[in-house]
């Protein structure tokens, strides 16, 4: 089993022990399996996420797509945790993302090696309210950057019958440690980095329980990102295209 995998696998058994007993107290007097049940849209598709610096790594690949929830465990396209307790209009949550950040910077310049992906590990919460939804998740890495990262957002809904569309707007932030490790080079050591970032996520209701799923991202570079020498761009594009099948 690949290193990463099975990290993300420990991670995920040790917060299902965790959240098992709040869980269990909130069902007190309810059938016992009422809160576990698949709810959410599940497929594949087609993931474009290419890294900041000039890399050899394929950007394009074929991903299963999961957005949904089975009782506290979730996963949200590329972030996956548990519901630890509820807060406000949501709950505190412990994550991971899936963020194949890792790359081999291309022309392989001296004392320039192969990143490995990172693997964050952290807290956050989505809260869901009457006037959108507001995420803030805070990770450290736990793989070779040893750094930290966070990421704020706000989304809105336009419900329009069989498409529904959630423009999202946001910041992400990556600490010295994180932007050395990926976008440093020896004679060049970056600070931390702060990206906005606006994105569109659309739902279209094929008939039946299936979907299509799209979204769009554009983020601009953090200064320090932007001014490394592996780094030939000042904004950076992603995209995603599912069909999936919805549980309910």
């Amino acid at each position: 089993m690949n290193k990463a995998v099975g990290q993300r696998a420990l991670i995920a058994s040790i917060a299902l022990m965790l959240a098992a007993p709040v869980f269990a107290q909130q069902g007190e007097g309810t059938a016992p399996d009422a809160g576990w049940r698949l709810v959410g849209d599940i497929g594949a598709g087609v993931n474009v996420a290419p890294v900041p610096a000039s890399a050899q790594s394929r950007q394009t690949s074929a991903i299963p797509y999961l957005n949904a929830d089975y009782g506290p465990v979730f996963a949200r396209i590329d972030t996956f945790g548990v519901k630890l307790l509820p807060v406000g209009a949501g709950s505190v949550e412990l994550l991971t993302r899936v963020l194949s950040d890792g790359y081999t910077p291309r022309g392989n310049a001296p004392g320039v090696q192969r990143r490995q992906d990172s693997l964050p590990v952290g807290l956050g919460t989505l809260q869901v309210t009457a006037a959108g939804a507001f995420m803030l998740n805070v990770y450290h890495d736990a793989g070779k950057s040893g750094g930290n990262l966070a990421d704020a957002m706000y989304a809105a809904e336009f419900d329009t019958g069989p498409l529904a569309l959630y423009p999202q707007a946001g910041v992400e932030y990556r600490s010295s440690a994180y932007v050395r490790y990926f976008d440093g080079t020896p004679s060049s050591r970056p600070g931390a980095a702060s990206s906005p970032f606006a994105a569109l996520f659309a739902e279209m209701h094929l008939g039946g329980r299936w979907y299509v799923n799209a979204n769009v991202r554009r983020s601009w570079l953090g200064k320090a990102i932007r001014n490394s020498p592996l780094v030939r761009r000042s904004t950076l594009d992603s995209g995603l295209l599912a069909l999936s099948y919805r549980f309910d």
